[in-house]
């Protein structure tokens, strides 16, 4: 009697604020006995691997929905000004650990460097829908890309990248 292996792959997706593994998952085999004759159907199994990573909201002015209209916003002393610069076409995917819906067309990624970085979403999506946040297919470059990938709020809705620009805080002296 003849025996074939399989490999199944197991792998869980890693929490966003996770440290990403040393190693990857080791495959596990699984012994499949094959039965030996003329007539012996053969069957072909095809065992694919695909990781979403979720990236969780974080609290911000638009997407405050507990907050009472009656409270007064906190004060700071110097309130921070966001200056777009120019940012790279890509992020490393493993990066991301948070995000802020700010704008009606954009939200804001932040990065495990703690820098911020505005992804303009493509015409016709709102900023509104990642309101809990989104996840985002892992491809083989392990990079999210403008004009290439896209999002995907756990809304149901699907928004391709635009652009990237580097959000850098500058202190307003008024």
């Amino acid at each position: 009697m003849t025996t074939s292996f399989v490999l199944l792959l197991a792998a869980a997706a890693p929490a966003a604020d996770a440290e990403p593994p040393a190693q990857p998952p080791q495959p596990i085999a699984a012994m499949v006995p094959v039965p030996e004759g003329p007539g012996t159907p053969w069957f072909q199994v095809v065992i694919e691997q695909q990781l979403i990573i979720r990236v969780p909201a974080q609290r911000s002015q638009l997407t405050n929905f507990s907050a009472s209209r009656n409270e007064e916003p906190r004060k700071r002393e110097a309130p921070i000004v966001w200056q777009e610069k120019k940012a790279p076409k890509c992020v490393a995917m493993r990066n991301i650990i948070g995000m802020q819906a700010v704008q009606r067309d954009s939200i804001d990624l932040i990065t495990r460097q703690k820098q911020r970085l505005r992804a303009q979403l493509n015409r016709g999506c709102r900023a509104l829908d990642f309101y809990a946040g989104f996840y985002m297919k892992e491809n083989k470059d392990g990079q999210l890309c403008e004009d290439r990938d896209e999002i995907h709020a756990r809304t149901g809705a699907k928004c391709e990248i635009d652009k990237f620009r580097l959000m850098v805080a500058v202190r307003d002296e008024d």
